[in-house]
């Protein structure tokens, strides 16, 4: 962890009235809807953000160079933590922005907002960012979730413009901690992963283990390692086995679920990993995409890949779109319902897309999969594999074939203007 971040951490630590001899672990439990802590932590919070206002005058006023000094060194190279982690993605998220695209990441407090709501769990109606400090490509901002009440300490998320500053520039999450997990919490490299240790302030017991997700990416999936710590005292010390990366480094996110998965505690570290080529990563395929089209499939992929039903919002209009052919639809309550819809967008999209193709009165629309245009009376191996991939057995694809119809599978279509159009989960 930074040691900006470390020491504010530390300031509002020096607060926290922590019975270190104590025994009886603290209770976390359910009150008129709300979780809270113990009697008294309100004051203590209430006096923490004082210390904070001060503190981040000095996170503000530090020299952008990071600081690799401290437990957790920064591996060098890029800084970002999440969303992204290397240049290229960055400029990637920077060409959507700018064709209008994920406007949140144009703030401090949106870029946050998504961090609560896509790696902590956070329902996004609960999710309160308020932003403490902002100079030119810096800024701190606090993160609550209000249905935790107001006794469970801020995340606190320190934020930078990597890239493009300004006004259109995007925001990078580049550290992120609270008083629940120790700011001095330690990750160590080994031959096969890593070795965490550190120490809670206290136990709860609606909060009873510690949790530590290694990724390299905007989501937790694909997982680089995953392991669970049951806290039976202040401390914890356990190993993540880890897989390689292509260059050594990746986001460790610790956190502390509650019951229903919502993080209370979190911390966003810097770590190393073994390096290799790790196994393939299946993602969007936008070979031969115009570019408006490919940003959008891109960010569909993304949304429905980490399960943000809200987040494809923005890529369609209710007035245009066609879900299932009922034309000028608002699929977005249908999906929230059954959510397993999007995972049939990621399969599609991790399909090659059919050539464009103009459709009379509504423009020149990109359609994935590419199979609407095969062959069902001469398939090849890599059409079957591919039918396969979305759940076809050799029954199914023979159906097809009697049926004379061809490709009766789903099928998603983007037009030149990169406007999502209309999305099918079943033949025409």
């Amino acid at each position: 962890m930074d040691t900006r971040l470390r020491n504010l951490l530390h300031d509002l630590a020096k607060e926290m009235p922590v019975d270190v001899e104590g025994s009886a672990p603290r209770t976390l439990r359910k009150a008129r809807g709300r979780r809270i802590l113990t009697a008294g932590a309100g004051v203590v919070v209430a006096v923490a953000f004082v210390v904070v206002s001060v503190s981040l005058f000095r996170f503000a006023d530090d020299p952008t160079t990071p600081v690799v000094s401290g437990p957790n060194p920064q591996p060098a190279g890029f800084e970002g933590l999440w969303p992204e982690t290397d240049a290229g993605a960055l400029a990637v998220t920077q060409a959507a922005v700018d064709e209008g695209h994920q406007p949140l990441r144009t703030t401090s407090d949106g870029t946050a907002t998504l961090l609560a709501v896509d790696l902590l769990g956070w329902e996004n109606n609960n999710v309160r960012a308020e932003v403490s400090q902002e100079r030119s490509d810096k800024a701190v901002v606090l993160i609550r979730n209000e249905s935790f009440g107001d006794d469970v300490p801020p995340v606190v998320v320190g934020l930078r413009q990597l890239g493009v500053t300004g006004p259109s520039g995007i925001w990078s999450v580049v550290e992120a901690g609270n008083l629940l997990i120790d700011p001095e919490t330690h990750a160590g490299a080994t031959a096969g992963g890593l070795v965490v240790s550190g120490r809670v302030p206290d136990l709860y017991e609606g909060a009873p283990a510690i949790e530590a997700h290694v990724f390299d990416g905007v989501g937790l999936e694909p997982s680089l390692g995953f392991a669970r710590y049951e806290l039976t005292d202040r401390t914890f010390d356990f190993e993540v086995q880890v897989e390689p990366t292509a260059d050594g480094r990746a986001t460790l996110l610790l956190t502390m679920p509650d019951a229903v998965g919502e993080s209370l505690g979190a911390a966003l570290i810097a770590v190393e990993t073994p390096v290799g080529a790790g196994e393939p990563e299946q993602t969007v395929n936008v070979e031969g995409v115009p570019p408006d089209v490919a940003v959008t499939a891109e960010g569909i992929y993304d949304a429905a890949k980490s399960g943000d039903v809200e987040g494809l919002r923005e890529f369609l209009d209710p007035n245009t779109f066609a879900y299932n052919l009922d034309d000028g639809s608002d699929p977005i309550p249908a999906w929230r319902q059954d959510p397993s819809v999007l995972d049939l967008m990621v399969a599609v999209l991790e399909l090659p897309a059919a050539a464009p193709r103009v459709i009379e009165g509504y423009g020149t629309f990109t359609i994935w999969p590419y199979l609407i245009d095969s062959d069902f009376e001469a398939l090849t191996e890599r059409e079957r594999a591919d039918l396969a991939s979305l759940g076809y057995t050799e029954g199914d694809i023979q159906l097809m074939i009697d049926g004379g119809h061809g490709y009766q599978g789903p099928r998603l279509a983007i037009d030149e203007t990169g406007l999502w159009r209309n999305f099918m989960t079943v033949g025409e």
